[in-house]
């Protein structure tokens, strides 16, 4: 089984890493390890959803993966999800991809560019169809952006604008990718702080890197005694 994990950074999947035997990765883009009995492949896209759409649609039209799986760090609209929290992303909207008004800001299925169920959306949304019942995970609503937000005012029209519980940087470009090319597929991140009035000393990366280590770890385990039964 090969699996592909897409990171934006190499410190959000380090501690991950470290349980991995690599095979090939120096001054390579893509770097190969080996995991048990399964093939592990990471790219590093850097942040934003327009190098993450580009660096994973280049690969995946030279190499073929049985699951890609988006790993890395998150924002909480809400004090629900707690710092360290993981959670499995079930589905994705872009947060910041449309028009201002006078009157605020239009998506663009809200001002008529495209239909709410134009594939690959289902009512606006980028929805995962895969392992949703599988994952003994917080199932959250993710929102994509390529600014993360720093101040409550344009906080408070994200809330009232999109139904989310999650910020990233990358989230949304997954899921557009992969159900295009039709490849299964994960979201994980590990909350590091809460989408308010930017402070990182409220942060806490290092607990949220533990944490989605850890649970990537099971996440391969599960996959891993699949292919043993089969």
């Amino acid at each position: 089984m090969r699996v592909l994990f897409v990171a934006a950074t190499c410190f959000e999947l380090k501690l991950f890493l470290e349980n991995m035997e690599e095979i090939e990765g120096e001054n390579s883009p893509v770097s190969h390890y080996r995991w048990h009995d399964l093939e592990i492949d990471l790219i590093l896209t850097g942040v934003g959803l327009s190098f993450t759409t580009y660096h994973l649609t280049r690969l995946l039209q030279k190499e073929k993966y049985d699951l890609v799986i988006n790993a890395g760090i998150a924002g909480s609209f809400y004090d629900e999800l707690s710092i360290g929290t993981v959670v499995n992303v079930t589905s994705e909207q872009f947060g910041d991809l449309g028009i201002e008004e006078p009157g605020g800001f239009k998506t663009l299925f809200q001002a008529g560019f495209m239909k709410e169920d134009q594939f690959p959306f289902q009512g606006g949304k980028l929805m995962n169809p895969h392992f949703r019942q599988s994952m003994e995970l917080h199932n959250v609503h993710g929102l994509s952006v390529n600014m993360g937000h720093g101040r409550n005012t344009t906080i408070d029209q994200l809330k009232m604008n999109f139904d989310a519980d999650i910020e990233s940087m990358e989230g949304a470009a997954v899921f557009y990718v992969c159900l295009m090319e039709d490849i299964p597929f994960l979201e994980i991140r590990a909350i590091s702080n809460f989408v308010e009035s930017r402070d990182t000393t409220k942060w806490d990366i290092p607990t949220a890197l533990e944490n989605l280590t850890d649970e990537l770890l099971k996440i391969l385990r599960n996959f891993a005694t699949v292919l043993q039964i089969s």
